[in-house]
Order: C-alpha cells, then sequence, then structure tokens
C-alpha cells in the first residue's frame, strides 16, 4: 500500500487521490476553474512536446525502435487497440 505523508501525518494514497478529484466539483470560483484548466492543459501538451522527436537523429532513431518493435512482434491489431479503448472508456 502507498502512504502520502503530509504535515498531518501518513495518509492512504488513495484517500487523497479521491479528495483531489472530489475537490473541483465543490469549487465555485471560476477564475480558480480556469487557471485549473490551463495548467491542465498546459500539462498535456508538455508531455506530447516530451515525447515528439526534436532533431533528425531523434526521429531516425525513433523509427528504429518502431521497426524493430515489428521485427520482434511487438504490435497490437486494430482490433485489439479498439478493444482497449472500449474498455478504458467505458461510459
Amino acid at each position: 500500500m502507498l502512504a502520502l505523508v503530509t504535515n498531518y501525518g501518513t495518509m492512504d494514497i488513495s484517500v487523497k487521490k479521491v479528495e483531489l478529484i472530489e475537490w473541483p466539483a465543490r469549487l465555485q470560483d471560476e477564475k480558480l476553474i480556469q487557471r485549473i484548466e490551463t495548467l491542465r492543459k498546459g500539462s498535456i501538451k508538455e508531455l506530447y512536446e516530451q515525447r515528439m522527436p526534436k532533431t533528425m537523429e531523434q526521429l531516425q532513431a525513433k523509427f528504429n525502435r518502431s521497426e524493430k518493435d515489428i521485427d520482434e512482434g511487438k504490435l497490437y491489431s486494430k482490433e485489439e487497440v479498439d478493444n482497449y479503448f472500449k474498455g478504458r472508456f467505458k461510459k
């Protein structure tokens, strides 16, 4: 079990996650909500930019890794990918 150490002692990480999920639902401050949304969008963009090759050498290395994965059978069919996302994003 993971635990989070805070000023209040040790708190189970799952409890902290639930609190973090519930907190925005109770917010009434529109400016704070906008700031949180901006932060979220910025972190998504940052993650995307970190994964994108920035040079031709990085792009070639990524291509070579992909080719190696294909040669080694490390790939998924369209059906497997569809099923994964259907299961992950059930309504």
